[in-house]
């Protein structure tokens, strides 16, 4: 069997719509013909369900983790769109809400095993290590921001967080190398380097081999962008400055694989239960989806 594709979805801020986001753009998927997985990770709030029309899962991730099933795929409930299936994290369970490195490297080694084309992985809110890990666990991942300056500030943080977190985790055991990686992003630091770039040239001198990975891992990346909830052409210019931001502070490409229009309807499906795109009748927010998702693929399964 193919490992599925994972992508993780954050963005720093809360409110800007990831669980709609995901669900959208994977029901959009499903309707391209691929199998499509939801992981909702945000064991302490988890809501994705509500989005795919699921009310309350009998099981989830919390369930897997506490050991009372031994596989993922025991814990996976069937959702509104066809050719998916949705596992749910914990929304009132307190102690699961900060699961420890092991539990989520559980979740991450599992999930590959998993039998789906895409693996959608809804991630919370914030930049702490527990949504961190999980973006830097996967080659891929969406930025879902709104465009406003708070939102546009999170989500740097968030990449730039996510980042750091996985170039960390390249390199246990190196105490000293992990240090001066860290050190990046704190910004009490008496660092001499304001981009990755100049992280990376600070390193070289003592670290030529691991510069090198990091470098690799750097290149590897595939990060993408969503703009949600534009009003107007000013919003979506947004976006391109942005990743051009990114591009030149973070040393990776973010692809504005697009936007999604505001739109009150999209406002009814949620509280619906039900994705957008299950309706069938053309709209600008549909177009809008599609085009999403379309860039997604072609990137994703090596058209660019």
């Amino acid at each position: 069997m193919k490992e599925p594709i994972i992508i993780s979805i954050g963005g720093g801020k809360g409110g800007v719509g990831k669980s709609t986001i995901s669900a959208n753009i994977g029901t959009a998927l499903s309707q391209k013909g691929f199998n499509v997985g939801f992981i909702d990770a945000d064991l302490g709030g988890a809501n994705l369900h509500l989005c795919l029309g699921v009310k309350r899962p009998r099981v989830g991730l919390q369930d897997f983790i506490k050991g009372n099933y031994k596989s993922l795929n025991e814990v996976a409930v069937p959702t509104l769109v066809e050719k998916s299936w949705l596992i749910s994290g914990a929304s009132d369970i307190l102690e699961l809400a900060n699961p420890n490195f092991a539990q989520k490297q559980k979740i991450i080694n599992n999930l590959k095993k998993l039998d789906a084309d895409y693996i959608l992985v809804d991630l919370g809110a914030g930049s702490s290590f527990h949504v961190t890990d999980f973006f830097a666990a996967f080659p891929y991942g969406i930025i879902v921001t709104d465009g406003l300056p708070t939102s546009i500030e999170n989500a740097y943080g968030y990449l730039k967080n996510g980042i750091i977190r996985g170039m960390v985790r390249l390199f246990p055991g190196k105490t000293e190398l992990q240090n001066r990686i860290k050190n990046f992003s704190d910004p009490q630091s008496k660092k001499e380097f304001t981009t990755v770039n100049d992280l990376l040239n600070h390193l070289k001198n003592d670290y030529s081999e691991e510069t090198l990975l990091l470098k690799q891992w750097l290149h590897k990346r595939r990060s993408f962008l969503v703009l949600n909830m534009v009003k107007n052409a000013d919003d979506i210019k947004i976006g391109t400055r942005f990743a051009e931001m990114v591009k030149k502070y973070l040393s990776i490409n973010l692809y504005y694989i697009g936007y999604i229009m505001f739109a009150p309807e999209i406002r009814a499906s949620i509280k619906e239960m039900r994705p957008f795109m299950l309706k069938e009748e053309p709209s600008r927010i549909r177009d809008c989806f599609e085009a999403v998702s379309q860039n997604l693929i072609s990137i994703t399964r090596g058209s660019v």
